[in-house]
Parts: structure tokens; C-alpha cells; sequence
């Protein structure tokens, strides 16, 4: 059996039904696999469930070695992912590690590759930054060595992802190509990737507007592929640049969806990066206590994994809501703990904003020396970043002022701001920082300066509201944009649904015809009419919906109808006969007018008949039992529900309805038929009385005539010896001869009275006496066997040769004594019958298995074999081939009444003359 091939990283969702239907049709460890694999975010514990069903299943599989555990491998891979989603970072890094040494083993490029990125994601996770870029350039080294090229696109834009928040300029640079490319001619999972990516890096540098719809562009395809944890990351960084265009409702609707999905999926860590960023629009709402407190939580939460980002980022903000709150310690303390984080990290922008925010706490503190320095060292890695660099050199002209008192040298580091602002096409200064130089020209003396600084500023604040306005403006729009996009994609995908429902509902249809057509070979297979109300009754329930079921069948005289079967609530009933002109039945309405009811109860006129003691039934379907134009009786199925039976019930119910009647129909002929042979058999037996008794006539006749002829002639020699007696004239010698022949004739007396009590014990047998025998649990092997010894000393000196071909794990509860007394007679009749003329004779004593309660046990020789009209006579009492050679024909007609009474089986003989002969068994586990 061949392996599947190495998967795809995710599966589009149609691609997903698929797989999903194909498994349906049938179990398959290979398909189990692959599904495993693609629903290790979607539905985490489903694949958990699948991998270990598979790494358990996969020694059986019948697939090459490698394969096994290239996918064995794989699955660990799957558990791995789900423990590192629940934070459980051992178990995770122990399964990774065994999957990693696994697929290297094979040499199995792809899956190293997805093992490397997997470990990157584990780094991630502990803010281990340096092995984040480790790992997936291990993984995209893999990729290119296995030469699948949609993998390596899709970890080149992850690992573009990763340098983005190392260095953003940098990155811009490194991975133009990749963020010019259009999404639209990439695979669904990769255009994912790639779009988060360059929505990232417009969010990162503040393009507000073209992050969003990149990001929900990549959010939409990561739902469709299964990517949940990008998903949810994409939901936060969506609220993240809505709240940096002011649109503070909007940025709250997209941080509650990421949320939601992380609670659904049960992974705190992606739900603590929703909490985070849903901490901080508060803060920009001004609602600090509550996002005090998320970040908080956020940050409990976060405690086995305090190196991580999302953990950074939820003290950053819990830092900027402090000194918000004027509590300027705590926010220096946050901020301290910020930059340790972000040195392990190697993180530029978070070095960067803790180094601002301490500067500012420290300058707030009046501790200027350190505020100047903090600052300082943040704009030595602010290079590229043009909002940063004006902040900072802002704070530096207030430490500058606040530390000197001397505002021409403030005034150094505000003019540099400006200039530097007004360097950037389209860059508007915060007129904060006008109204700041304005202030220090005006300490400095310089009004004319400073009237014109605050002038300017004046008009940059009403710029800015009015810019604000617009943003707010463009963001609905982008909101309202997004949102149609959305009702568009919401009615495409209910217009699928749409066409999977009809689609669903004709397959349905389809298995329904399918299953009647078994339905209907099982029942009209079934010549018994238990058996067959026994299957019909089976399949109703699995076919509609039934709380109360009944058939009805018209008697011989056709005036009547006999309840054949009834359940309702799970228990049998049976009703009195209802004849058939009963104006209140509406089982015999159905009959006299020979079509369907299907009736509801709320349609039915107040004075409705109902049969004491049953329940309302609310919905009723009845159906005559037609063959031809015959119509033999009527079904009805009920239920309590509504509604209860649509087009596809009814649909069953009249197939059902159809094969009831035939299998019924053929039930009653069989039945006739049986009756008959039963009548014809009871004349034969009564024809073959006298034949019987002429054979145990004959076969006594010889041991009882040899008894009564010597009898006689002792008595004749009785009376002379007595006469002798009387007349004196006895020598020694008469006696000694009369002795001597009475001791002769009375050996021959008892050797043919012997003869005949053995024979009227065969006699005996015929019937067979249940009283008299031991039931118990036995072995079959060890009874076999034991005939076998029985039987060795005879079949030696016969020449012949036993074997035994009996598995030993097969079990019965029965009677040992008469399977080991049929399997004598059998072997014994080979013996007398077989062999006749013919050498190296054998005999095979075999069994095995049928089904799970039943079992064949044979006898089969290769022997000179019988005719067919031997073998129809062969069970027959006293039917024997060797009358008056010692055969009694008693012994096949005393196997016959063991199999078919006591051990409640079967026995059949199959033969060709001069091919042997097998006698066959076939007995119940379980004797009755």
C-alpha cells in the first residue's frame, strides 16, 4: 500500500471538504493523516485525536518503512503545535525535537522544513528573536533543497515578517520584490502570508490606510486556509491600526473577533495578544482603570512565557497608561522592565519606545541626566524612523531646558525637529512641538520668532483636526469598504452553502437509494416471516424517524387483519384482529382502498379514534403490502414529533413498504411449501417404517436364530444327559464332554447376545438424550486431538494417516462428549467405507472460523468417494452399503440427530466418486 505524498502547509477550504468527504466513503489511515495535518489550527483537537489514532495505526499500514516514519514523524509535529498553543513549551520542544530527529533520519526535506518553522514559532512564543531567524532560515534552506517553491514563499515572507520588527527600514529593503508581488496569482496560503507581511510593514510605518486592507485581505484567506494563528494575529494588528486612525469602534469590533477565535480555539497565548492590544484602545479612550486592568490580567496570563512579544507589548502599554495616570513611578519601573525584555529580545523598536518612555518618567522625576541619556541612546537606533526621531529630539530640547534652564540650547534640539520634519514630503510637525520652540524663543527674548511659532502651530492644530476628521472619514470608509467586501464574500459563501446543502441533499438521496437497495436485498433473501419483520424492523429505524411501528396481514379468509408485529416506545405489542370493514382503522382503510395515508394529527377531525393505552402520535405513515394487484396486508409508521416525514420518508417508506410485501409474500409461500414437504416427508418416514424395522429384523435375526438354535441343541443334550444320569450308566468322559459343549454353545450364546445388545443400543441413539450430558466451555483443538489418540492404534494398522488442522484459539460452549462421539463415527465410516482398494489413504481433520458465533468443523478423506444417490440416502436410519459385513447403518443417522438437535447445527456431505469424500459441520459457537 503507498504512502500519501508529503502535504501542503494548509488546505484551502474546498480543498478541506474534500478530504473530509473522501473519508466519509470509507476509514483510511492515509487520509486520517492528511487531515490531521490540516486541522492542526482549525480544529486542534480533532487532530490531535486523528495523529495519535495514526501514529498508532501506522506499523499496520503496509506502507514503505521510511514512510511510516517520515509520517509518524509528522504527527508528533501535529501534537507539538497543539502543546505549543495551550503554553505547555516542555512538551512542546520535547515532541519537536523527537519529529525533527525523526525527519532527518529520512532525509525528508519538507518536513524538516515544516519542523524548522514550527520551532521558530516555538521561539517566537519565548522571545527568543535570534532563534526565530535561525530557525526559519534552516526551514527555507530545506525548502529550497527539496525544491518546493510554495513553501519557500511562504517562509521568506515570515521570516520578512520577523525582520520587520528587528529593522524596518532594513527589512523594506531586503523583501521588495516579495511585497510588490500580487496576491491575486499566488495560492491562497501564500497570498495569506503575503499580505500580512505587507500589511505589517505599512502598519509599522504608520501608512494606516493600506495596512488595513492588505491585513483583512490576509486575514479573510488565513480563515479559508486554516491558518487560525495567523488569523487572530491579524485581527489584533488590525485593531491596532484602526485605533492609530482614531477609529477607536472599529479597532474594538476586529481586537473582539481575534479574541473570540483565540477563546474558541482555547489558545491563551494568542488570547493574551488580543487582550494586550484591546488594553491599549482603551488607554487611547480614556478609560485607564479598565485597561489597568486587562493589560494586567494580560500580563498573569503571560507568566510562563515572560520574554515573550506579547508580553513586551502588554507592559509597554501598561507602562504609557501609568504615566498617562501621572503614577510616574510605576511607569518608570514598567518602562525599565520594558527595555531588559527588549535587549534579550533584540528588539529595535521596543528598545526604542522604552528608552522614550523612561525619558520621559525620568525628566517628569527631574532626574535630567538619565532622561538625557535614555533619550540619546534611543536616537542612535531611531535611524530611518522620522516620527521617532522627532519625538525624541523634542524630548531633548525639554530635558535640555528643564536641566540648563537655558533656552538657546533647547532651542538646538527643536529647530533640528522641524527641520528634520519639514525634510519629508506631506510630514506635518505636532504643533506641540511648535508651541514648545515658541515658548523657549520667547524665554530666549526672540517674540517676533515665537508669535510666529505659535502662529504656525495655531493653524498646524487646526490642520490637524480637520486632518484627524478626514482620517476618521477615510477609515469608515475603509471600514465601510471592507464591511462590503465582506456582505459580498458573506453572500458568495451562502451561495456555496447553498450548492453543498443540494449537494449533500442528493448524495443523501443517493445513499438513501443505495441503503434501500440492500434493504431490499436482505429482506427478499429472508424465507422466514420473523426474520423478515425482524430486518424490516431494523432498517425502518435507521431510515425515519419511528416511535411506534406495526404490520398487519390480511388472514386466509381476507375479512380480517392479524397483527404480525407491533413496537411502540420500544416495546412489542400485538393488537386483536381488526376486521377489515372497521370504519375507525385506518390501517384497514388502508387496505380496503388499497393506497398511502400520510396524516398529521392537527389535520385529523376531533372525534379521531385513538386505541386506549398508546400515545398521541402526531405524524402517521400507512402503506398496503401490494404484490401485483394483490394486496396481503399494511404497514404504518408513526411518530410523536413534527414535522416527522418529508419527501425523503416518505420515499423510504414506500420502497420499504414495496419489499415488505414481496419478502412477506414469499414467506407465506415458503411457509406452504414447507408445510407440504413436511407432509411429504412424514409419508416417506412412515414408507420407510417397514423397511427400518425389516433391517433391525434382519440384523437381529442372525445373533437371536444363532442363540436360539444352540439353546436348543444344549436343551437336547440336557435331557439325554439326564436320561443317562438316571440309568447309572455315566462314565467320567460323558461328563467332561457334556461339560465342555455347554461351556462352547453358551461362549456362542453370549458373543451373539453381545451382538445384538450392541446393536439395540445403536438403536438406542438414534434419539438423543440432552439429560444426559455435560455442557461446558471447551477447547476444539483439545478434543480433536483427542479422537486423534482414540482412533491412532486403528488408523495404523490400517495404514492410514490423520491430520489435524484445528486453530487452537477456537472456543465452543457445549457439549464435548457428542462433538468427539460425531467425529468417531466419521472418521470410523472413512475407515469402513473409503479406503476399499487404495493405498496411502488420508484423512484431514480440519476447522476454522465462519463468523463470529459460528465455525466449520469438517472430516474429509481422499477415497474412493459415493454417487449422488448415496449421498441422499447416506443420513438415512439403517441405510447402509455392508448389510451382513458388520456395517448397521446407524452411525451417520446418530451423527445427524447430535448435529442438528443437541449441538443445534448443521452437517452436509459433498463427494465425487473417485475424489474422496468431506463431510462438513457447521455448529454454533454457543450450543443452544
Amino acid at each position: 500500500m503507498s504512502a500519501p505524498a508529503a502535504p501542503a502547509l494548509f488546505l484551502p477550504a474546498d480543498e478541506l471538504a474534500r478530504l473530509e468527504l473522501a473519508l466519509q466513503q470509507g476509514p483510511s489511515l492515509a487520509l486520517q493523516a492528511q487531515l490531521a495535518w490540516a486541522l492542526r489550527q482549525s480544529a486542534g483537537a480533532r487532530a490531535q485525536g486523528l495523529a495519535e489514532q495514526v501514529e498508532q495505526g501506522v506499523a499496520a499500514s503496509g506502507w514503505p518503512l521510511p514512510a511510516q516514519a517520515a509520517w509518524r514523524a509528522r504527527m508528533r509535529l501535529v501534537r507539538a503545535e497543539q502543546a505549543l498553543q495551550a503554553m505547555d513549551f516542555e512538551a512542546a520542544r520535547t515532541l519537536l525535537d523527537e519529529a525533527l530527529g525523526g525527519l532527518q533520519a529520512q532525509q525528508d526535506e519538507i518536513g524538516c522544513a515544516d519542523a524548522h518553522h514550527l520551532a521558530a514559532s516555538l521561539a517566537a512564543d519565548l522571545g527568543e528573536v535570534q532563534r526565530v531567524h535561525d530557525q526559519l532560515g534552516l526551514a527555507i534552506a530545506c525548502a529550497r533543497r527539496a525544491g518546493d517553491g510554495e513553501r519557500l514563499l511562504f517562509l521568506q515572507a515570515v521570516l520578512g515578517r520577523a525582520d520587520a520588527f528587528r529593522d524596518l527600514s532594513t527589512a523594506r529593503q531586503t523583501w521588495a520584490a516579495l511585497l510588490g508581488l500580487d496576491i491575486e496569482g499566488l495560492s491562497p496560503v501564500v497570498a495569506a502570508a503575503v499580505a500580512d507581511l505587507r500589511g505589517l510593514v505599512a502598519g509599522m510605518a504608520a501608512e494606516f490606510s493600506p495596512a488595513i486592507a492588505a491585513m483583512t485581505r490576509a486575514f479573510e484567506l488565513s480563515l479559508q486556509t486554516g491558518q487560525l494563528r495567523r488569523a487572530i494575529a491579524l485581527a489584533s494588528n488590525l485593531g491596532r491600526a484602526y485605533w492609530g486612525m482614531s477609529e477607536f469602534q472599529a479597532a474594538m469590533e476586529w481586537l473582539t473577533r481575534g479574541l473570540t477565535l483565540a477563546r474558541e480555539a482555547g489558545w491563551p497565548a494568542s488570547m493574551a495578544l488580543c487582550m494586550a492590544q484591546a488594553g491599549e484602545t482603551l488607554r487611547r479612550l480614556g478609560r485607564r482603570d479598565e485597561a489597568r486592568a486587562q493589560l494586567q490580567d494580560c500580563l498573569r496570563m503571560l507568566g510562563a512565557q515572560p520574554a515573550s512579544r506579547t508580553a513586551a507589548l502588554a507592559l509597554k502599554y501598561l507602562a504609557h497608561t501609568e504615566q498617562d495616570d501621572g503614577r510616574t513611578e510605576p511607569a518608570l519601573q514598567a518602562f525599565d522592565a520594558l527595555m531588559q525584555r527588549a535587549v534579550h529580545a533584540d528588539a529595535n523598536d521596543l528598545k526604542i519606545d522604552a528608552q522614550l518612555g523612561r525619558a520621559r518618567a525620568l525628566l517628569a522625576l527631574g532626574r535630567h541626566a538619565e532622561a538625557r541619556s535614555a533619550a540619546e541612546a534611543a536616537l542612535q537606533l531611531a535611524h530611518g524612523q522620522l516620527e521617532t526621531t522627532v519625538d525624541l529630539l523634542w524630548i531633548l530640547g525639554e530635558v535640555t531646558l528643564a536641566e540648563t534652564g537655558a533656552p538657546q540650547q533647547a532651542l538646538r534640539y527643536y529647530l533640528e525637529a522641524l527641520e528634520r520634519a519639514a525634510r519629508v514630503e506631506a510630514f506635518v510637525p505636532p504643533p506641540e512641538l511648535l508651541e514648545a520652540a515658541a515658548r523657549a524663543h520667547a524665554l530666549a527674548g526672540a517674540y517676533q520668532q515665537a508669535y510666529e511659532l505659535a502662529q504656525r502651530a495655531g493653524v498646524l492644530r487646526q490642520r490637524r483636526f480637520g486632518e484627524e476628521v478626514g482620517q476618521r472619514s477615510l477609515a469608515l470608509h475603509t471600514h465601510h469598504q471592507i464591511e462590503r467586501a465582506r456582505a459580498e464574500s458573506e453572500h458568495l459563501r451562502q451561495l456555496a452553502e447553498s450548492e453543498a446543502a443540494r449537494f449533500q441533499a442528493l448524495r443523501g438521496t443517493h445513499e438513501v437509494l443505495l441503503h434501500l437497495s440492500e434493504v431490499g436485498r436482505e429482506l427478499t433473501a429472508e424465507l422466514e416471516t420473523d426474520r423478515v419483520l425482524a430486518v424490516l424492523e431494523r432498517h425502518v429505524h435507521a431510515l425515519i424517524e419511528v416511535d411506534s411501528m406495526a404490520v398487519y396481514l390480511l388472514d386466509e379468509g381476507g375479512t380480517q387483519l392479524y397483527c404480525a408485529f407491533g413496537m411502540e416506545d420500544g416495546q412489542t405489542f400485538v393488537d386483536p384482529p381488526i376486521a377489515l370493514d372497521d370504519a375507525r382503522s385506518y390501517s384497514a382503510r388502508c387496505v380496503r382502498e388499497g393506497r398511502e395515508l400520510i396524516l398529521r394529527m392537527s389535520e385529523l377531525p376531533r372525534e379521531h379514534y385513538q386505541v386506549p393505552g398508546t400515545s398521541a402520535m402526531q405524524a402517521m405513515m400507512f402503506a398496503p403490502l401490494r404484490v401485483g394487484e394483490r394486496v396481503i396486508g399494511v404497514i404504518t409508521v408513526q411518530s410523536l414529533h413534527l414535522p416527522a416525514y418529508g419527501e425523503r420518508e416518505t420515499l423510504a417508506f414506500r420502497s420499504l413498504s414495496a419489499y415488505a410485501a414481496i419478502a412477506l409474500d414469499n414467506a407465506r409461500a415458503y411457509r406452504r411449501l414447507s408445510d407440504l414437504q413436511r407432509h411429504v416427508m412424514a409419508q416417506e418416514k412412515l414408507a420407510a417404517l417397514g423397511s427400518m424395522v425389516a433391517g433391525v429384523a434382519h440384523e437381529l435375526n442372525t445373533p437371536i436364530g444363532n442363540s436360539l438354535l444352540l439353546a436348543s441343541t444344549l436343551l437336547g443334550g440336557a435331557r439325554e444327559f439326564n436320561a443317562r444320569l438316571a440309568q447309572g450308566a455315566l462314565r467320567r468322559s460323558d461328563w467332561q464332554r457334556f461339560a465342555d459343549q455347554h461351556v462352547q454353545g453358551l461362549e456362542v450364546i453370549e458373543r451373539s447376545m453381545d451382538a445384538a445388545a450392541a446393536l439395540v443400543r445403536s438403536f438406542k441413539q438414534v434419539a438423543v438424550d440432552r439429560s444426559a450430558e455435560q455442557r461446558r466451555a471447551f477447547a476444539l483443538a483439545q478434543v480433536c486431538e483427542q479422537c486423534a489418540q482414540t482412533m491412532g492404534l486403528a488408523l495404523r494398522r490400517a495404514g492410514l494417516r490423520l491430520s489435524l488442522q484445528v486453530p487452537a484459539e477456537l472456543r465452543m460452549d457445549g457439549y464435548p462428549g457428542e462433538v468427539g462421539q460425531v467425529l468417531l463415527i466419521l472418521i470410523n465410516n472413512a475407515m469402513a467405507h473409503a479406503f476399499e482398494g487404495r493405498e496411502n489413504g488420508q484423512i484431514e481433520l480440519g476447522a476454522q472460523a465462519l463468523s463470529p458465533d459460528r465455525l466449520a468443523l469438517w472430516v474429509a478423506d481422499n477415497g474412493q468417494g459415493m454417487s449422488a444417490a448415496l449421498q441422499e440416502r447416506i443420513f438415512e436410519p439403517f441405510f447402509t452399503t455392508k448389510f451382513g459385513q458388520g456395517g448397521s447403518g446407524l452411525g451417520l443417522s446418530i451423527c445427524h440427530n447430535i448435529v442438528e438437535t443437541l449441538l443445534g447445527g448443521r452437517i452436509r456431505v459433498s463427494s465425487e466418486p473417485g475424489q474422496g469424500s468431506r463431510f462438513t459441520l457447521e455448529l454454533p459457537l454457543q450450543a443452544p
